[in-house]
This record gives C-alpha cells, structure tokens and sequence, in this order.
C-alpha cells in the first residue's frame, strides 16, 4: 500500500505498523493459557496480534524496530521472567517511549478521539507530536516540556484501596491499553500500557507531582523504590481494571464456552501460563469474587 508515511510525511510503500509494539502482543499470546488475545472493543471475537494500520514507510519502521529491540531485550522480556525489577538504561529508552507515545497520539488524533479534549489542549496535543517528531528524527536534543514518565508495577498482594476491583492483577499484570486522558482544561497525556509497564507522555501536566518516574536523555535507572504518583492516577488505574471486569462480564456464553474448551485441550499448559497465574493471584486475594461476577464459578 503506497501513501504518505505518517512519521517522515513522504510518499512510499507503507507498512502495516503497530500502536503497541508487535514484541508485547507476541508475549501476551505465547504466556496465555489459550494461544489467542481479546481487546476491550471486540471481547467476544479471538485476536492473533494487535491493532496495525498502514502508517509507516521502511525506514521509520526500521528506525523503531531498533529502540523496540532493545527494549525487548533489555526491559521487557527480563521483567517479565522476574530475573529483575530495575535496570540501567542509556539514551535508547527515550527514544524507545517518546516513538510509543507519539503512536498513541497520532491514533487518537487521526480517530477523532480527543474532542474531550479542550481546544486550548487540542493545540497542545500537535504541538507535543510535532516535539516528538523532531526528537525522534535528532532535530532537537530532548522532548522539551513533554515528558516521557514510565513505571514498573507488580502483583499486588494486599491492599486498603476502598472497593478494590478483585481483577487488579489480571490488569496489572495482563493487560494492554492506550488512552488520551484530559485531566481538566488544560491538563493532559497519554497513557500506554504494556503489561506490567506504563508509560505516561505529558501533554500538558505538573510534572513535579510525578516524582521517580522521569526518563532522562542520556541515562538513568528505571523501576525506583522511591517514587510517588498523583492520588488522581491511581483512581483513573483502579477504574481502568474495573472497566477491563465490566467488558469481561460481557463475553457472551458461546464464547466463554470456546475459551473453557481453549483451556481444557492443554491443561498443563493453561495451569502454567502467565494469565493463569494471574488469575491465581486475584484468587488469593479475593476467592471466588475473582470469577465472572454473573456466574462466579
């Protein structure tokens, strides 16, 4: 498919480019207890990868893959092994976030799906992607004021958050959800998650109430014990995994039957798999209220 490369803006060949990098949605598929996904959107229809438009030309997609790799590597696929919780990065992984964040920005925008958005930060949300083309292409040393923060989570195991939704590690650990969030008229950013990975790119937003998250240009060290998030994020996360039950609650009967079936033809392989294991931890937590809640089996 030939058109204009939405990153380079010239007119090629166009690949299919995923939102979320391919590397998570390959993990997510090969570490489930059934072999396939479902997405929040389509719940009752099975999933091979993820969302992929045409969007970029050779070279921007192989300028991604290149920061993808190395996070793959280096981040993402230990973390999900548990061989650590904290790693030393150097400038790749700005790269790396700003190249997510500017996709997520760009779907959002290209669909229409910031009118929520004030005018006032509908200019902001341009200004931000036009920043992280030029950081993305080395025009400029840094994304200025549109900060890439990320955070590393794992399971919870107790808790004293009020009305705690008894599927928060299968969120946690399992899920991955884009978002553009307005948080009043002029504040705002995007919201990728990638399993146990978040990453937020400012639009417009008092960095200085995110403290231990920041990513820097040159180095650092990612996954702090030290750090703090606004009490508004952690309400908009714990809605987010009570959302995820709501559409799970909606899964048709035919299909849960499919999934019992996916599950039943390799046992072994269902009871060892990461989205078990998950479930698992929710169990401990909250018993049987960790099941669907209409037919709580």
């Amino acid at each position: 498919m030939n058109g204009i490369c939405r990153l380079c803006n010239h007119d090629r060949e166009l690949n299919e480019s995923h939102i979320i990098p391919s590397f998570v949605y390959r993990w997510l598929k090969e570490t489930s207890g059934t072999g396939f996904i479902r997405f929040g959107h389509h719940p009752n229809k099975r999933m091979q990868d993820g969302f992929k438009p045409y969007w970029l030309c050779d070279d921007c997609e192989d300028l991604f893959n290149t920061w993808e790799t190395k996070f793959a590597n280096a981040v993402f696929h230990p973390l999900n092994k548990g061989e650590a919780m904290q790693f030393r990065y150097g400038p790749w992984l700005l790269k790396f976030a700003v190249s997510v964040s500017w996709r997520v920005l760009k779907y959002f925008i290209e669909t229409r799906d910031i009118e929520h958005f004030s005018t006032d930060l509908q200019v902001k949300a341009d200004n931000a992607l036009s920043k992280w083309e030029d950081f993305l292409f080395d025009r400029c040393p840094h994304p200025a004021q549109y900060e890439q923060h990320m955070i590393i989570y794992d399971r919870l195991k107790s808790f004293n958050y009020p009305n705690m939704p008894s599927n928060i590690n299968r969120y946690i650990l399992r899920t991955v959800d884009i978002d553009a969030i307005s948080a009043g008229d002029k504040n705002g950013y995007v919201y990728s998650k990638m399993g146990r990975i978040v990453l937020i790119g400012f639009i417009d937003m008092p960095s200085y109430q995110w403290k231990g998250t920041k990513l820097h240009v040159n180095n650092g060290v990612l996954g702090s014990r030290h750090y703090s998030l606004p009490d508004k994020f952690g309400e908009y996360f714990v809605n987010k995994a009570r959302r995820l039950a709501e559409i799970n609650d909606s899964i048709s009967p035919n299909q849960k039957r499919n999934i019992d079936k996916s599950y039943r033809k390799d046992l072994d392989k269902a009871t060892n798999s990461e989205s078990f294991k998950a479930l698992d931890y929710d169990v401990k937590m909250f018993g049987n209220d960790a099941f669907n809640r209409k037919e709580n089996r």
